[in-house]
């Protein structure tokens, strides 16, 4: 007989760190790139013979530009030194986040529940999104408001994950193994390429 353990085995994220580092210049030479372009711009502006008005608008704008991206990257050192997500698990209990710390948060098949008024589907993809991203959806019992809330599961991590989207399948045959009770939408089961049985 197959253990319960091997029915269902965890799944942790994969990084890729190629990717990782690539975006992160990216982003690090735009930001650097963009505040001196528009400074020089301004300058140039400042130098030409056009009127005072856009002289003025065009530095005022610069400034602007500048200040922004400056506000961005203190922002950017400021969640630097906060918890950083650096792995997610998807196992028998649920989808967990860890940091170097430890678990950080968990979202546990037990903790999900039924559509509140009776809807059609427990889980289900919000077709009212106004993103591109298709995010996986569900109700879950919230202590702050004490009443259950619609959640939508993301993938978190501080670098780039490469088997994302076996996560969320992995969790969702959790659900249909750990919550048969819950009723999931047919539109995940055809976008996560999975068996309704």
């Amino acid at each position: 007989m197959v253990s319960e353990e091997n029915q269902f085995p965890a799944i942790d994220s994969k990084i890729s760190k190629g990717w990782t580092l690539a975006v992160k210049i990216f982003f690090s030479i735009f930001a650097v790139l963009t505040p001196l372009m528009t400074i020089l711009m301004a300058w140039i502006t400042i130098t030409s013979n056009i009127q005072i008005e856009l002289k003025i608008l065009m530095v005022v704008l610069a400034i602007l530009v500048a200040a922004g991206f400056i506000w961005l990257l203190i922002v950017k050192l400021k969640e630097k030194s906060g918890t950083k997500i650096i792995r997610t698990t998807v196992d028998r209990a649920g989808i967990h986040y860890y940091t170097n710390q430890g678990l950080v948060k968990s979202i546990q098949y037990n903790q999900l529940m039924p559509h509140p008024e009776d809807g059609k589907y427990d889980v289900f993809i919000n077709l009212d999104q106004t993103d591109t991203d298709m995010d996986l959806c569900f109700y879950i019992f919230d202590d702050a408001s004490d009443k259950i809330v619609i959640k939508a599961l993301f993938i978190e991590a501080e670098s780039i994950i490469t088997n994302g989207n076996l996560l969320k399948k992995h969790f969702i045959k959790g659900i249909t193994f750990f919550r048969p009770d819950l009723k999931i939408s047919p539109g995940i089961f055809d976008l996560y390429k999975l068996d309704r049985d």
